[in-house]
């Protein structure tokens, strides 16, 4: 933030000098008012003498220069952050890339993790009306299902006839959507995001994500992983459990300290999938700051200024207490 940080209106800030040298040479006379010459005893002295203790703490001109000086600053419009326009946000290109494997099919989140993965996916498109996205599924493989579009309609019926059975090679190859996501946003690609709709990341695909990440002019990735820690047991359509290539249930236990690697060294925005909207609305958030990184070039600076109004109305309270003036 320190980097954005500058004045929409630098030229008030003139008076700043102004303000201090008025305060400095009114505190002098104050100074040099209370230095009577000692003609008096010191006993009358004192007890003629008027606000005494006016050189010691915060008397009428200190408060009446710092509200001068708040009330500079705030007219010279401070601000640090931009206010994107509604049209830009709009904007925001997104590729959805939905995991369609076997442990897809587990039953720890009813009525399988794919079928959340779909409600979930149908929902945030749902809530980006005008926006264009893209449908990926992978597998061991990644194909494009829809090209970026901003037809719920189309996305739907090719969204729900996804299914592990129909992906030509097993397993789950995130870094195999990549290049696809690359073509897929086209010039939109340094605002657009890939959004990964999964049950993890295979430690292998780690280093790939990482370096796709550092690429100048890549989209932001981020992830809504679907399922809980301790797994559940994935269903084939005949109700029987799918079997690992070493004979026994599939593992579909979610590797939290995998999703700790993604998020540190490749950058994923990683939400987990829970009931409600509040991650839809957290992966909003994503695809926006993506967009806005990008820059916007109408957007407008925010003027911050009013932030200094209350600590200058603060400090005018003290008006209101009986004897405060600048007469002394």
């Amino acid at each position: 933030m320190t980097e954005l940080f500058h004045f929409i209106r630098p030229l008030w800030l003139v008076l700043l000098p102004l303000v201090g040298l008025i305060w400095w040479l009114l505190r002098r006379r104050e100074a040099l008012a209370a230095d009577i010459p000692p003609l008096l005893a010191p006993h009358l002295q004192q007890a003629l003498t008027l606000n005494r203790n006016a050189r010691r703490g915060i008397g009428a001109i200190d408060g009446v220069a710092i509200v001068m000086i708040a009330a500079t600053l705030a007219a010279a419009g401070p601000t640090w952050s931009r206010q994107p326009g509604p049209w830009f946000e709009e904007t925001a290109a997104l590729v959805v890339a939905i995991e369609v494997s076997d442990s897809m099919r587990s039953n720890d989140l009813l009525p399988t993790r794919l079928d959340r993965a779909r409600f979930k996916v149908l929902d945030l498109i749902a809530q980006r009306t005008g926006s264009r996205t893209a449908l990926v599924a992978y597998s061991g493989s990644a194909h494009i299902v829809v090209p970026p579009s901003r037809d719920i309609e189309v996305l739907k019926p090719l969204l729900e006839s996804l299914d592990p059975a129909i992906m030509p090679q097993p397993g789950a190859n995130a870094a195999a959507v990549l290049p696809l996501a690359v073509d897929l946003l086209g010039e939109q690609a340094s605002t657009g995001t890939v959004l990964f709709v999964n049950d993890g990341f295979d430690a292998a695909d780690i280093p790939a994500l990482a370096a796709f990440a550092a690429e100048p002019g890549s989209p932001a990735l981020a992830a809504l992983v679907v399922g809980t820690d301790d797994g559940g047991v994935a269903l084939l359509p005949d109700g029987s459990p799918v079997l690992a290539a070493s004979g026994g249930r599939l593992d579909t236990r979610i590797d939290a300290s995998v999703l700790r690697r993604a998020a540190s060294e490749a950058g994923i925005s990683i939400v987990r999938s829970g009931t409600g909207d509040a991650d839809l609305r957290q992966l909003l958030r994503v695809v926006e700051s993506s967009l806005r990184r990008a820059g916007d070039p109408d957007a407008q600076w925010r003027d911050e200024g009013w932030w200094l109004l209350w600590p200058a109305l603060l400090l005018a309270l003290p008006w209101f207490r009986r004897g405060w003036t600048m007469r002394r």
